[in-house]
């Protein structure tokens, strides 16, 4: 292979076809990662009044069931935007997960 195939974007979309389930993965814990601040945030502010051993309950099940579910659906979301029209824009997919990712966490870091 020389040079001018990694300036391609027929490669780059091939490379991330071909390392599908591993970019969902990564990109699914950094969404969820990145959304936990506002998640923690909702169910704080809904559970405000609620007794202590109530908010207990809310906790664990947020945790247990809540993250998973939301989890499963920024999954199942990515591997629908990366795989639409079978691949043709999985790398500027990928890179714009990336690059949204990055600045909200920075977004966070700072506030």
């Amino acid at each position: 292979m020389d040079f001018s195939a990694l300036l391609s974007l027929d490669y780059w979309n091939n490379l991330a076809q071909a390392h599908l389930p591993e970019l969902v993965i990564i990109l699914t814990a950094a969404v969820v990662v990145v959304l936990d601040r506002y998640v923690r945030r909702m169910i704080s502010r809904a559970t405000a009044s609620f007794n202590v051993i109530a908010r207990f309950l809310v906790f664990l099940l947020v945790c247990s069931v809540g993250y998973a579910a939301m989890a499963l659906a920024v999954a199942w979301a990515l591997r629908a935007g990366i795989t639409i029209k079978s691949g043709l824009y999985a790398a500027p997919a990928v890179a714009a997960v990336l690059l949204v990712v990055a600045i909200e966490a920075q977004r966070q870091k700072q506030a």
